[in-house]
């Protein structure tokens, strides 16, 4: 990782996306927005950066819609995360879970809001990763009934609220790690 200092085209970019994503809400909480305190570019490895693009490849070539053909439905996305251990380290890999059958399945939300509120919100230091995404196919959650429901049939599942988990984790390259305070 590099950090970007105060003032980097980059880094003043990514500031705006990240905070254009806490909307109403923080407009109408009480306490103030977030704070961004550091800012790093994640340099991904070669390995990962290549099964970031099999991902793609894979998306291209099962997408039936334009834009599934073109870019494998590509788009930035948010994951917050809490500090690991008690020194408070963030870590720029992303978090997966468990969907069904999807073994490492990752998270990942519309806005910076929803994802900090998604890590249970409150006060305090935190991490959001922004990342690279291949969605592929989108299947939402709440048509499962009459659809396929096998995972070779989408990449992806629209949980609805900003919320897609994608079902491959080589699907997620993180971009940006952002170190704030609420």
């Amino acid at each position: 990782m590099a950090e970007l200092p105060e003032g980097h085209s980059s880094r003043r970019v990514v500031e705006l996306i990240f905070s254009s994503g806490w909307g109403a809400a923080a407009a109408a909480a009480a306490p103030p927005g977030p704070t961004v305190e550091a800012m790093f570019r994640v340099h991904s490895a070669a390995r990962a950066v290549a099964r970031f693009e099999e991902a793609r490849a894979a998306a291209r070539a099962h997408g039936a819609a334009a834009r599934c053909g073109a870019d494998g439905n590509e788009m930035m996305r948010f994951q917050c995360r809490a500090a690991a251990g008690p020194g408070g380290v963030f870590g720029a890999g992303v978090a997966t879970c468990r969907l069904g059958a999807a073994d490492a399945a990752v998270r990942t939300f519309a806005g910076s809001g929803a994802a900090h509120a998604s890590a249970g919100a409150g006060p305090g230091r935190r991490a959001m990763l922004v990342c690279r995404v291949i969605a592929g196919r989108v299947r939402s959650a709440q048509h499962q009934h009459g659809h396929s429901r096998h995972a070779s049939d989408y990449d992806s599942v629209d949980m609805g609220n900003g919320e897609l988990v994608v079902l491959d984790s080589r699907a997620v390259l993180p971009c940006f790690l952002i170190i704030y305070k609420v």
